[in-house]
């Protein structure tokens, strides 16, 4: 009867011990699948990240893009503006001297109204 109880006894302790490893094997089926779980939430927000950069990375492209248009509008309207600038310039210059011109005719002009009213014509007026 004392063998029977020692039999009993260490059953009883290897069943504890076998609760025992299924309870540590079942945590870590446990830990398993909340570490896989995880994993996949990971991954799900990976591949939004990445599909988020290649959607910026085609806005940054378009961006690229329409600022390389608008330096080139930009230097294009430069020349223009420089070609204006020298046109007007030019167009000041032929006023200044269409000035002089019309100051001397004037002049002229006084001179000779002058030396008709010296030599006795009356002045139009």
């Amino acid at each position: 009867s004392t063998r029977a109880l020692s039999d009993d006894d260490s059953s009883v302790g290897d069943e504890e011990q076998l609760d025992e490893m299924r309870a540590e094997r079942d945590e870590a089926i446990q830990e398993r699948d909340d570490f896989e779980e995880e994993n996949y939430e990971l991954q799900e927000k990976c591949g939004e990240y990445e599909e988020e950069l290649d959607l910026l990375e085609e806005e940054n492209a378009e961006l690229r893009d329409a600022l390389a248009v608008c330096q080139r509008d930009l230097s294009q309207a430069k020349e223009e503006q420089l070609a204006l600038f020298l046109e007007v310039n030019e167009l000041r210059a032929r006023v200044a001297e269409r000035d002089r011109e019309m100051n001397q005719l004037l002049i002229v002009n006084s001179d000779m109204m002058m030396k008709l009213a010296d030599e006795g014509f009356a002045s139009p007026r």
